[in-house]
């Protein structure tokens, strides 16, 4: 997987790319592989505001947002996101193999 870490603020701490790949690259042990990860870190008013997108080799991407005081909170709180959110559509696949 291509990983993709964009800063759009320049006072966000490299430490936080090898957080964010480390954490991305934690979600593949469900089992499904991605062709690209997005992670994309601003601050805004004061917070950390963390974009991540998954794009698979077929079917749509997924997108989680989530915001903290603090950038490694931002990224678990979208890792998180993206975890319901992958499970959820392997369940769907899943029952429907069942079901036909």
């Amino acid at each position: 997987m291509k990983y993709h870490v964009i800063f759009r603020n320049d006072s966000i701490p490299d430490m936080l790319r090898e957080y964010a790949q480390g954490r991305v690259q934690h979600i593949e042990k469900y089992g499904e592989k991605f062709e690209k990860s997005e992670v994309i870190l601003d601050i805004q008013h004061g917070e950390t505001l963390c974009e991540i997108i998954l794009h698979p080799h077929r079917g749509s991407s997924l997108i989680a947002h989530d915001k903290a005081q603090d950038g490694r909170s931002a990224i678990d709180g979208a890792v998180v996101k993206l975890e319901r959110q992958f499970l959820k559509m392997k369940e769907k696949k899943s029952a429907a193999r069942r079901k036909g």
